[in-house]
């Protein structure tokens, strides 16, 4: 049903037009571990207020097994992905993951920039998280990279659709 998009009708296609990709590289799993149990010594300390990712939400992006990938867009106007297995949620507004792990891209990318994160585990559940990269700062010790959640959208069916902030409720007229 999921890989062949079989039950649902298909509205747009997209193209994707490969400029640049840095090339096959294996995963530093060990350094990934090592960056997770520094990103939950820093959330462990702090917990900023907020209110964008519910219970479902912060559970998604704090179990170490998922993956999760940052993206921002560069100077040139073209996407930057770095993976991020390390991040987890500090309260229901920030997401935390230490730099010690693909850290030079991490700190390439400026302070302020809006940001994307994508959380997916492999049981096909997923969420996509937006808001403005904080950089990289001292947390508890461990230098952190931060993404300050303002929305949340979730894709997966059977009601892909934005979850925060609230949409409005609107009358049904018609059926």
């Amino acid at each position: 049903m999921f890989r062949y998009n079989a039950y649902f009708g298909v509205h747009t296609v997209y193209y994707l037009d490969l400029v640049e990709q840095s090339g096959r590289a294996a995963l530093p799993m060990g350094r990934v571990v090592a960056a997770s149990l520094q990103t939950m010594a820093a959330r462990a300390v702090r917990r900023p207020a907020g209110e964008a990712m519910n219970t479902w939400t912060r559970a998604l992006l704090n179990k170490l097994g998922n993956l999760k990938f940052l993206a921002t867009v560069d100077g040139d106007g073209y996407p930057c992905i770095v993976p991020v297995i390390q991040a987890q949620a500090a309260g229901a507004g920030e997401v935390f993951f230490a730099a010690s792990v693909f850290g030079e891209d991490l700190k390439a990318i400026p302070r302020g920039v809006p940001a994307a994160l994508l959380g997916m585990s492999l049981r096909m559940e997923d969420v996509l998280l937006r808001g403005e990269y904080r950089g990289l700062r001292r947390v508890a010790g461990q230098r952190c990279g931060v993404l300050q959640v303002d929305w949340v959208y979730n894709p997966m069916p059977p009601t892909p659709q934005q979850v925060y902030p609230p949409l409005p409720l609107e009358q049904v007229t018609s059926w």
